[in-house]
């Protein structure tokens, strides 16, 4: 199995490490698709300028690392500090669209599923987030059932309200 680790943030310490790790353990190849010109890590494929046609097709689940910026954006908060990611917010919804839309395992960590939410894509389905009232009220008011669980499964969608290598490969190996 393959899967693409699509980057946005990596500020949430541990959240893109603990991902590759999980996905590695279990036997998967792995590739990093990065949508921030200011994210710092190994990657195959650069998604900063756009999106190449067909590039879901070579890969099993797809999993959005979003660190705080998923948060501000999804809530509409100001970023504090100095340094805000530059991520490329067509393409990070492009690819979570057709990914969610065209069936593939999408895996949505801590503040992605709000934003998943906000665009529509997780209307009607049960989801977890991280728990904060905002994430909360984001889903609930998208037309998705909150659960408070480490992972909720709903078809080929997982959301996990935080990441760690231990929920994330039991939630794959159901």
């Amino acid at each position: 199995m393959k899967a693409l680790i699509i980057v946005a943030d990596v500020s949430y310490k541990g959240e893109y490490s603990m991902a590759v790790q999980a996905l590695r353990q279990l036997g998967m190849e792995v590739s990093t698709g990065l949508v921030s010109k200011s994210v710092n890590v190994n990657f195959d494929i650069d998604l900063t300028g756009g999106l190449s046609e067909g590039i879901l097709s070579n890969y099993d689940a797809v999993i959005y690392i979003g660190g705080y910026w998923a948060y501000y954006a999804s809530t509409g908060k100001e970023i504090p500090g100095r340094v805000k990611p530059m991520v490329n917010k067509e393409v990070f919804e492009e690819i979570l669209t057709q990914s969610v839309n065209g069936g593939k395992t999408t895996i949505l960590p801590l503040a992605t599923p709000a934003y998943a939410a906000k665009l529509g894509l997780l209307k009607g389905k049960k989801a977890t987030v991280y728990p904060t009232t905002d994430l909360i009220t984001i889903l609930r008011n998208n037309g998705v059932e909150y659960i408070n669980d480490n992972f909720v499964i709903d078809g080929s969608i997982i959301t996990l309200k935080k990441v760690t290598v231990e929920s994330l490969t039991k939630a794959l190996s159901k």
